[in-house]
């Protein structure tokens, strides 16, 4: 059986993630509009809701596919830095938030410790722990995010983002 959010990663892995800039990312992320990752940001929730048919998702009887990955935003609650974010969120536990998977200028970069080296760790994922976080997706099961407790940073990023097209094309090698 094929999952949706095998389709969906099968997408971004195929279609977006090779086509990003890392490094225009990373230096979006610093600027005050973030034009750059809220086209990403676009992409990445256009793959979702291809793959999983709808932006609003809903537990189903299959236990594998309730857990999926979806876009999101992350900001770090000591140092206010934004990143885009690849969330894993189990539906049939109203929305629990499991792994994130941090868009930085290294790539996509997991945040469990040791499975990256220490200065990758240090330098991309330890400005961001802990943080807040928030999906593209819409999860009406969801109750570990409160939408009015968000920080300024996460509710521009999702209030904007599809507001920002652009083509996405292979970078320079």
């Amino acid at each position: 059986m094929i999952y949706k959010s095998d389709i969906f990663l099968d997408l971004i892995y195929e279609n977006i993630l090779p086509r990003i800039d890392y490094e225009a990312l990373q230096k979006s992320y610093e600027t005050a509009d973030r034009s750059y990752a809220k086209v990403i940001l676009n992409h990445l929730h256009a793959a979702m809701v291809k793959a999983y048919g709808s932006d609003t998702l809903y537990p189903t009887y299959d236990v594998e596919d309730n857990l999926v990955v979806v876009p999101g935003v992350v900001q770090g609650r000591k140092t206010g830095k934004i990143s885009l974010a690849l969330l894993e969120i189990d539906l049939s536990s109203c929305g629990k938030h499991l792994k994130t998977h941090f868009l930085s200028n290294y790539g996509v970069i997991t945040q469990e410790w040791g499975r990256l080296p220490r200065a990758r760790y240090k330098s991309v994922v330890k400005p961001l722990v802990p943080y807040d976080y928030c999906y593209t997706a819409k999860i009406p099961d969801g109750i570990h995010i409160i939408y009015g407790n968000l920080p300024a940073g996460i509710k521009d990023m999702l209030n904007t983002f599809h507001e920002h097209t652009a083509e996405l094309s292979l970078p320079p090698s």
